[in-house]
């Protein structure tokens, strides 16, 4: 009985194991998509590494090397979800910064909520809301909901995607970057200072065509941020989870810091049915754009 215990331990940690370091190279479909539980396995890990902590008191365990993996798995596990929650040195920069309060809601196609969404929005008071998945009953609804405090706002032709702002929008467009997927662009005019933002929604990757689409529009976002000489926002449901090494790549490549670092991990926000939910928000490290 002992021994089968120790089995079941030792497989269950090497399983473990495996998934937590998915996420340095788990680049192809569908192994990607088991980097997004990366608290799911630390929590196992945590709760395994109680189990044997008990064992080994009773003396029913006495290998101290199995402790030691499990611990190993919970602490490398711990040291990717710990920074999102420690103080970040680049959330708050000089108080000569302009500083942003922007929200992302993915309304959900079906959703039919528009005086929910609308209230949601009145009562956080952001300065821009990027509104994803949105129909021509959506952003008519919201143009008479919210036309009293966001002055400003335009619809892609395409993407399902709209901007709502009290800050002045210049140069506001649709671009289809490399063919990969349809973005909203715009320019925020805020204390005589230009800052770029681009709201997206890149393709959900539940499929191996749209996990590659995806994966392309992450790349054509990357060329397209690097040409920028502004500052750059960007918004929107990445469809992508902080633990993927696409996440990582993403990162790297554009130099964009997230915003939600030193705030801890966001959860989605459902407005009855489906669903609202707020997402990543990057900005340039360099330009100290922080929301």
């Amino acid at each position: 009985m002992i021994e089968m215990l120790k089995i079941i331990i030792l497989v269950t940690l090497s399983i473990l194991g495996l998934l937590s370091l998915l996420n340095y190279f788990a680049w192809s479909y569908p192994l990607e998509l088991l980097t997004h539980f990366r608290v799911q396995y630390f929590v196992a890990a945590l709760i395994i590494t109680g189990i044997l902590l008990i064992l080994q008191q009773k003396r029913i365990i006495k290998n101290k090397a199995i402790i030691f993996i499990a611990v190993a798995i919970v602490s490398l596990n711990l040291a990717e979800i710990l920074p999102w929650y420690l103080p970040n040195s680049q959330k708050v920069s000089n108080n000569e910064t302009p500083q942003i309060k922007i929200e992302s809601f993915n309304v959900n196609v079906e959703n039919q909520e528009y005086t929910t969404a609308i209230d949601v929005v009145r009562k956080d008071k952001p300065d821009v809301a990027l509104f994803i998945e949105i129909h021509d009953t959506w952003y008519n609804n919201l143009k008479i909901g919210l036309k009293d405090i966001f002055p400003y706002s335009f619809r892609s032709p395409g993407g399902g995607l709209a901007v709502f702002s009290r800050i002045p929008l210049e140069d506001s467009r649709g671009v289809n970057l490399d063919e990969a997927g349809h973005h909203l662009v715009t320019n925020l005019k805020l204390n005589g200072k230009t800052i770029h933002f681009i709201g997206t929604h890149p393709m959900v990757p539940v499929k191996p065509w749209t996990f590659h689409r995806r994966n392309r529009q992450l790349a054509a976002l990357e060329k397209y941020i690097n040409q920028q000489q502004k500052p750059v926002i960007i918004a929107g449901d990445f469809n992508l989870s902080p633990w993927s090494p696409y996440y990582r790549k993403f990162i790297k490549k554009t130099n964009l810091h997230n915003t939600r670092l030193g705030f801890g991990r966001e959860q989605c926000d459902f407005v009855k049915s489906p669903h609202t939910k707020h997402d990543y928000y990057f900005s340039y490290i360099d330009e100290k754009l922080y929301l």
